[in-house]
């Protein structure tokens, strides 16, 4: 149930809610419930961002493909995309998990000083082969510059700035009604799908790894790169989500730190050695396979009642309570910032640039946090 409240729920993400039970409980039950709610919750974000159009920063390079699959009446096999990925990328995590164990150490020390030059060259590559590569050079460094002061000044920016950047433009420009959705997963996933876009994911992982400045945004932009075919684009940003969990307890296990931030508050209160690891592990994938059916069942009721909805009414009730938190965590300087990304989201959008253009609000304060 917190898994569902912190998947469905614009901003209320698992940090949050674990920080909360970490302040007062203490008993053993922390560590199966932190760990449940995490990987439910990576499920449970797609049915949100697929029918509410409200991103997680993990996903936001899928929210255009996904709006397509939306129009197209095919919301329910957007939904088994990303799932089956993050499915796939758990299991083949926990797999390779013995020889992770082992190069970890050694691959951190080897990877670190070259990725962000990597990561720099990703980006520089999207945008020359973007249709119009000023427009798209325009919108990298002004959304660079925001992001750069939005992580230093806001509480909350991921949530503000990348729900203005890429939740906000499809919200308010979606139609009253969605087109008729179909109400199947009869929807043929290639193999080879899945092999390409677990395998992008796992290469893309790594920067999530060993790198602690680069998040899932910036680790999708390696997939954009590597994968044409968009339903090889979405099994990847699931993948993406789901290594990322797996990659993160064994970092914790092996030396002693962890990106999370609900496993790093684990790793403070209990001892992570290798029978908690493998406890963790059975348990990130009996949870997988658990919330991939139930992700199922609620997409299809989603999927059922969703041409019912007056999305006009929706979009407003979405865009009000973004705005609200925005209005908690962060005042009239977090509306500024919300404003100012709306605007560069729209600016893309009518320059007709690819809006993974806007991941240089992450990607800039990345490569300065390296650099300097």
């Amino acid at each position: 149930m917190l898994g569902l409240a912190s998947g469905l729920v614009p901003g209320l993400h698992p940090n949050f809610l674990g920080a909360i039970l970490f302040s007062q409980f203490s008993e053993w039950w922390i560590l199966p419930t932190f760990v449940t709610m995490l990987v439910s919750a990576q499920f449970f974000e797609f049915i949100r961002s697929t029918f509410l159009f409200v991103p997680e920063e993990g996903n936001v390079l899928a929210m255009h493909p996904i709006f397509k699959f939306v129009e197209e009446g095919k919301s329910l096999a957007a939904i088994k995309l990303s799932i089956i990925g993050l499915l796939a990328s758990i299991l083949i995590g926990i797999i390779l998990s013995p020889i992770l164990i082992k190069i970890v150490p050694i691959t951190y020390s080897l990877l670190k000083p070259y990725i962000p030059f990597a990561l720099l060259g990703i980006s520089m590559f999207l945008i020359v082969k973007d249709v119009k590569p000023l427009a798209a050079l325009l919108v990298f460094i002004s959304s660079g510059v925001l992001g750069y002061f939005g992580l230093k000044l806001l509480n909350q920016p991921l949530l503000i700035l990348l729900t203005g950047f890429f939740g906000f433009p499809i919200i308010l420009q979606i139609k009253t009604k969605i087109p008729k959705q179909i109400k199947s997963y009869k929807y043929k996933i290639k193999k080879s799908s899945i092999f390409r876009g677990s395998f992008a994911a796992l290469l893309s992982s790594f920067l999530l790894t060993f790198l602690p400045a680069v998040g899932p945004s910036q680790a999708s932009l390696f997939s954009r790169s590597l994968l044409k075919k968009k339903d090889d684009f979405l099994i990847s940003i699931g993948a993406i989500s789901g290594f990322d969990i797996v990659f993160s307890s064994i970092l914790l296990f092996s030396i002693g730190k962890a990106r999370i931030g609900v496993l790093e508050m684990l790793g403070s209160k209990f001892t992570f050695d290798l029978n908690t690891l493998i406890f963790v592990l059975i348990l990130l994938l009996a949870m997988a396979i658990i919330s991939y059916l139930i992700t199922l069942k609620i997409g299809l009721a989603f999927s059922k009642f969703s041409e019912k909805f007056n999305y006009r009414y929706i979009a407003i009730l979405v865009a009000i309570s973004i705005i609200s938190v925005t209005l908690y965590f962060d005042g009239f300087v977090g509306i500024l910032f919300l404003s100012a990304a709306i605007g560069i989201g729209f600016l893309a959008n009518k320059m007709k640039t690819r809006m993974s253009n806007c991941m240089g609000s992450l990607v800039i304060p990345t490569l300065i946090w390296f650099f300097y």
